[in-house]
This record gives C-alpha cells, structure tokens and sequence, in this order.
C-alpha cells in the first residue's frame, strides 16, 4: 500500500513541475528591478577537468557580500573549430539533483550565425549577449586564450521562479564528444510571492 507520505511527496512534486512548465512556456524577464524572489548564486564548478583540446589554468568562485556571486576563469582554447555543441540542463533539487524541464542542445555556431527568436533558447542567447559578448563572435572559434568575469544575476532569470535548490549545467563539446569546457552553477532561490506560499503549504 503507497503511504501518505509517498503521495504528499509525489503530489508537491507534480504541482512544481506544473508552475515550471508553465512558467518554461516563456516567461519574458523582469527589467523593472522588482522580482517576488531572491535568487544566490551559491557556487560555480567547472567540472570535467583535465580537458583533452584545451587547457582550464584557473576556475575561481568568488563570494561578494551584497552583490552576486563572480566566476573568474582563464581557457586556453588553441585550435579554432567550426563545430561546437552547447548544452544547457537544468536540474531541480528533491533529495538529489534531477533533470527538470530545460534542456538546450544545438551547434553553438549555428546559434550565433542565427540567433534564435523563440522560447528560453532565445532568453539565454540575449543574456550571453547581454554579459558576454565576446563569446559570440563567428565560427570557426578558439584559438585564444579567454579569461572571463561572470556573475549570474536575479535579472537574467524570469519572472516567477519556484523556490528551491537549482543546478544549471553548461557544457561545450565537439565531436565526438570531446568537452572543451564544462561548468555547474549552484543557486538557491527563495520566493516571496504567492508561488512560494502555495508550495510550502
């Protein structure tokens, strides 16, 4: 027999996968500066290290008080290539980490030569661009060395967001299969408004 507690996890389960769906179908982002959240950024990982086609010297994640979290890293990337995968997942916290609802994947340089128009693909294209436009010049890339400042911000996120734990993989291939790089972003979000009240109830 399925306890109570079984279903009463089960149930919290469906209605936040229901609020994400829906909120997945786009959410434009909030320019006002006023959000029914706070969103921390608790860490960034670069994983999958040592890379076999380029060189990762440093990866440091640098805790600010009253302002985001920074991601200082230097790549060195020295062949150019015309054929780079870009997968993004989202995974929400239960009592591990599961993938849930965004996953991204496509050529990186057909992303650039043509931006897409529609959906979260379209949100994450704008907030690359938006805080690090250097990384979308035309293919072929690499052969250089980057060395980026990043921080992931309340404003780049839509405007309702769930509360709870979140992992954001992100990760650079190229065939096949070979990681050029690879990065985890751990953020905390804490709602507010009444998505929150709903879900703790």
């Amino acid at each position: 027999m399925v306890s109570f507690g079984f279903l009463r996890r089960l149930t919290g389960h469906l209605i936040i996968s229901f609020v994400l769906t829906s909120l997945l179908n786009f959410v434009p982002t909030n320019n006002t500066g006023t959000v029914p959240y706070s969103l921390k950024v608790k860490k960034y990982v670069c994983t999958d290290t040592p890379y076999k086609e380029s060189t990762l010297y440093s990866c440091k994640s640098i805790p600010r008080r009253n302002a985001p979290t920074l991601v200082q890293l230097t790549l060195n990337v020295p062949k150019l290539y015309n054929n780079v995968v870009v997968k993004v997942m989202l995974f929400y916290k239960f009592s591990t980490y599961q993938p849930f609802m965004i996953t991204i994947v496509g050529n990186a340089c057909e992303f650039i030569r043509h931006p897409p128009e529609f959906g979260i693909e379209k949100h994450v294209y704008g907030v690359i661009a938006e805080t690090a436009p250097e990384l979308l010049v035309p293919c072929p890339i690499g052969n250089r060395l980057y060395n980026i400042t990043w921080c992931l911000e309340e404003r780049h996120a839509p405007k309702n967001i769930p509360a709870g734990e979140y992992k954001i993989q992100f990760q650079l291939t190229i065939p096949p299969n070979v990681t050029l790089f690879a990065m985890d972003v751990y953020l905390v979000v804490r709602n507010t408004g009444i998505v929150s009240s709903f879900i703790s109830k």
